[in-house]
């Protein structure tokens, strides 16, 4: 099944620098390339993405995670992707591994770059679970016409 994703390399993954063989991983995976960006995360988009874990005990930390706060991190910029082709969703997730970067095995991209530190889990990269997450994360990162067809 034809269908898009997003994909995000959080502020944690840009400081270590990893984000160059995030993309080259994510390249080899024989999608298309239809919408990237350098964007700065804001608490209100945060709380847009992550609305599914409204009322969870560690949305708190998810945000400020994602805002840089956990690893000093001064700027809050996440690069965000969409990708589209066969199976998209599905090969992404392959690719970067379970959500839980000790659970993910070790040659995904969140088992190799990702941790658990102080209790918070920081796993580098985000990619839609759904073709409707991806739908809704799509529209809330790019806007229509920054998105080839």
């Amino acid at each position: 099944m034809k269908e898009r994703t997003l994909i995000l390399i959080k502020p944690d993954a840009i400081s270590k620098r990893l984000s160059g063989i995030i993309i080259d991983r994510i390249e080899r995976l024989d999608l298309d390339m239809k919408a990237a960006k350098v964007a700065v995360l804001t608490r209100d988009l945060a709380l847009r993405h992550y609305e599914n874990l409204k009322g969870a005990p560690y949305l708190e930390n998810v945000i400020d995670f994602m805002l840089g706060k956990y690893n000093g991190i001064d700027d809050s910029r996440i690069y965000a992707f969409v990708y589209a082709g066969e199976d998209a969703i599905a090969k992404v997730r392959a690719e970067i591994g379970a959500t839980n970067p000790e659970a993910a095995l070790a040659c995904t991209i969140r088992g190799a770059f990702g941790r658990i530190k102080d209790g918070i889990m920081q796993n580098c990269v985000h990619a839609s679970g759904t073709p409707q997450d991806a739908e809704r994360e799509i529209t809330l990162w790019f806007r229509p016409e920054e998105v080839l067809k």
